[in-house]
């Protein structure tokens, strides 16, 4: 009863706080915001994908420290996407994603889960590239898969 409690009192902060910042910014800042977000993700994902194709040297404690600072930055993610962001011109989001707001939500659901198996086993120790490939191509293929259904 009292976990039900909590999350519905959480709920409500984060709901309380998507509204705030609804009205605080207006919808093109919050696209700005949004797509700020993602560039930090590029950036980060970019040199995952260098090390395990070996084009930059193996760091398996970078690597660990990179997936934390998407995991980071991707918890501000849910505050971006409001109803009032989906006919802003410079929104790379397909309107297929606010058609199929559960399939997109899956989607980051999978990258999410992609992303914290991968933390997990960069925190381990004897982490190293042939453990890496796998995590981060599935983290990239969880990438891909929003990208090609709900992004121009």
């Amino acid at each position: 009863m009292l976990k039900k409690v909590v999350l519905l009192a959480l709920g409500g902060v984060f709901a309380t706080a998507v509204a705030a910042q609804s009205e605080i910014f207006k919808a093109d800042d919050l696209v700005k915001y949004r797509q700020s977000i993602y560039q930090v993700v590029a950036a980060q994902t970019q040199v995952m994908g260098a090390m395990v194709k070996g084009e930059i040297e193996f760091d398996g404690e970078a690597l660990h420290q990179r997936a934390l600072n998407i995991d980071n930055v991707g918890k501000l993610l849910g505050e971006t996407y409001t109803p009032a962001t989906r006919d802003v011109k410079e929104s790379n989001m397909l309107p297929a994603a606010w058609e199929d707001m559960d399939g997109f939500s899956a989607k980051g659901k999978a990258f999410g889960s992609a992303l914290q198996e991968l933390i997990a086993v960069s925190g381990e120790p004897g982490f190293d590239e042939a453990k890496a490939k796998p995590v981060v191509g599935k983290l990239m293929k969880s990438c891909k898969a929003c990208h090609d259904d709900y992004r121009d």
